[in-house]
């Protein structure tokens, strides 16, 4: 499993998304409402340390985006705030709890945590795609097996 679907398929189980009953895709958002997707995001130096063995440390950046109503509703905007800081706060837990995405053989999820608040980084009249930047940080063997 790559480290994408890694991540999708912990994402998954992120209990706030239970109440809209829907998948995350990866690499792509619908244009529907309540649309979720994981994409992968630059991470200038994946590596971030090696050891002796030639063992590594890594980090891989992400978005979990969603599409969602937007506009002038103050009720509405709210709702998506707290839904990204509830999402924050759920990956810091996980971490806490090490209760982390499962890897494949020769790879082991440390750290998973949000770089940024969820914002607006698309918008039109009635829709936006919302945002947050995440990371996951994991050791990965010599040669990942």
């Amino acid at each position: 499993m790559s480290v994408i679907a890694s991540v999708r398929a912990f994402i998954q189980d992120y209990p706030g998304l239970s109440t809209f009953d829907d998948l995350v895709g990866v690499e792509h958002l619908p244009e529907d409402t309540k649309s979720y997707a994981i994409e992968a995001s630059v991470t200038s130096q994946p590596i971030k340390k090696r050891y002796i063995n030639g063992d590594t440390e890594r980090r891989f950046n992400f978005v979990l985006a969603s599409r969602e109503y937007f506009g002038a509703d103050v009720a509405e905007n709210i709702d998506v705030a707290e839904f990204y800081e509830d999402f924050s706060d759920w990956l810091e837990r996980c971490t806490i709890n090490n209760d982390l995405p499962e890897m494949d053989k020769g790879k082991r999820a440390i750290k998973i945590q949000a770089l940024t608040n969820g914002y607006v980084f698309n918008a039109d009249a009635t829709k936006a795609q919302y945002q947050i930047q995440c990371q996951l940080i994991y050791y990965q063997k010599l040669g990942g097996i």
